[in-house]
């Protein structure tokens, strides 16, 4: 079977004209990266070709049907790559400097199944971190993301009695918001007889991540979140 000259990488609406028949205001279109003989990809970012729905299923040789699933399907593989790396630089970024026992503790309190297998943690931290901030700063289906601990936002964790997560809320810029979220969020868990956590994430997914992780390095996580 004929290898695709394109691999479809996603969908954006970053931009408008296809890059194939010239078509303006488009509402969105198909992010195409080019594909080597052997089918691998053969290029970056700046070598990425943004068609539009028609012109795309032509260059593959597909139907219509088949493009916008296969883009739907992408763009979902790139969105799940991206919430992960979101949950690793909020996990790691505030330790990433810290003493060798802190990166440790973090590190091999989130994989446990990792120690003593000669897996460092210190060199494992600086890779996926490597790798989180390069999936975010991807470009070729919209802007680089927030990857910086100055990108953090606030998040108020309410915990249950047994300590499984019941809500996570995004605290608000405003001071008197910010007071009455508090006041509910104390009652909230005085009623389910749990307690309150401020952690600072990249997004509200992550921050779950973050409060179980919160007591491995607490001077560490409490900085990032400015408490």
């Amino acid at each position: 079977m004929r290898t695709p000259k394109w691999k479809i990488l996603g969908v954006t609406d970053d931009f408008t004209e296809c890059g194939c028949c010239g078509r303006r205001g488009l509402k969105r279109t198909v992010a195409l990266m080019p594909m080597d003989a052997d089918g691998n990809e053969e290029g970056t970012a700046e070598d990425v070709a943004y068609y539009g729905t028609s012109c795309a299923a032509a260059a593959l040789g597909w139907t219509h049907g088949k493009v916008t699933d296969a883009a739907r399907v992408a763009q979902a593989e790139r969105d799940q790559r991206d919430a992960y790396a979101r949950r690793v630089i909020s996990l790691y970024a505030p330790v990433e400097f810290a003493p060798v026992r802190d990166r440790a503790r973090v590190f091999y309190g989130r994989n446990g199944s990792l120690r003593d297998t000669g897996v460092k943690a210190t060199e494992e931290v600086a890779k996926v971190l490597a790798e989180a901030r390069a999936t975010l700063a991807d470009t070729t289906t919209g802007p680089a993301r927030p990857s910086r601990i100055e990108d953090f936002r606030r998040y108020v964790v309410i915990f249950t009695r047994e300590r499984s997560i019941h809500r996570v809320l995004r605290v608000p810029d405003d001071k008197d918001k910010r007071q009455e979220q508090a006041t509910a969020a104390a009652r909230r868990a005085e009623e389910l007889a749990g307690s309150v956590l401020v952690v600072a994430a990249l997004d509200g997914e992550a921050a779950r991540d973050v409060a179980y992780t919160h007591e491995l390095a607490l001077e560490y996580f409490r900085q990032a979140a400015h408490v």
